[in-house]
């Protein structure tokens, strides 16, 4: 698996219902752009406001509908036997990769952590990818990372959400340069082209909701070595990242500039998290705006 991935949005109705409609919308025009992954429930899914059955219904449903291109679903929690279940049913549901953040809230040393993915790595075979986002969440430490890629062949990559030019290259070259075999994508679209070039293997970035094209053309420039293009791309993307400072949340940032492209999915999410007013939407409305991305 490599290219572009979109860590999906979960649609809600005015009640904070599943959106089924949209979501099949949804999935089925980023399958027509040519992504080469789709992630559900996802941190941009606001997986943490989704119930444990939610959690399953949503990755039976989404495996039903992604049919054309990888299909990963997010099976992290704070409790580590819920973290064994969730990625049992992907497993057993016939997902392709299984994503998983560390625990959060609770603070947790490398051992820790160790620990909580050898008990899911262990229990499970299907390939994990690790969810570094020390933003939210217990952060993953190169040492870490190596330990777990070398000890388990079913921990098969990490999405790194991290803003770390450093960080990535310890890991592309600390633990990749080890384990050819082991994926390393970037969780934010401005480093998508840094992480290619440093040997990574692609991106699982939010923006792609709304942008896959600009992702995809970034990736195809550099597939076939027209780096001048890759850089004009990666520039754009660098300038589109800056919705996150706009916002108060990713969810709130990608299903406003959802909604001015003019998609079907409603812009509500589900307490605790809340979305911006209008001055917000404006401002987001004028950074598409000067990227062409609405007229």
């Amino acid at each position: 698996m490599k290219g572009v991935i979109v860590p999906l949005v979960t649609p809600f109705n005015e009640d904070y219902s599943i959106d089924l409609q949209a979501l099949e919308e949804h999935i089925n025009f980023l399958q027509k752009a040519g992504v080469h992954g789709i992630f559900i429930n996802a941190t941009t899914g606001e997986f943490t406001s989704l119930s444990f059955e939610e959690k399953k219904f949503l990755a039976e449903k989404g495996r039903e509908l992604v049919t054309s291109t990888a299909y990963l679903v997010g099976t992290a929690s704070t409790n580590t036997f819920e973290v064994v279940e969730l990625t049992k049913h992907a497993q057993d549901i016939g997902a392709d990769y299984v994503v998983i953040a560390p625990p959060y809230y609770c603070p947790l040393n490398d051992e820790a952590l160790f620990h909580h993915y050898s008990l899911v790595a262990e229990k499970t075979d299907i390939p994990i990818i690790l969810y570094n986002i020390p933003s939210c969440a217990n952060p993953l430490s190169v040492p870490l990372i190596k330990k777990l890629a070398m000890e388990y062949s079913n921990i098969a990559g990490i999405k790194e959400t991290i803003d770390s030019i450093n960080h990535i290259r310890d890991v592309i070259l600390e633990v990749k340069g080890e384990r050819k075999d082991f994926k390393v994508f970037t969780g934010l679209d401005q480093h998508f082209l840094n992480t290619l070039i440093l040997g990574g293997d692609g991106g699982i970035m939010a923006c792609a909701n709304f942008a896959p094209e600009l992702h995809l053309a970034l990736y195809k420039a550099f597939r076939e070595k027209k780096f001048e293009e890759a850089v004009e791309y990666a520039k754009k993307l660098a300038k589109l990242s800056r919705i996150y400072n706009i916002a108060l949340s990713f969810g709130s940032a990608i299903k406003i500039a959802m909604s001015i492209r003019g998609f079907s999915i409603k812009p509500i999410l589900r307490p605790p998290y809340k979305m911006d007013g209008e001055d917000v939407r404006e401002k987001i409305r004028e950074l598409l705006e000067s990227l062409g991305l609405v007229p």
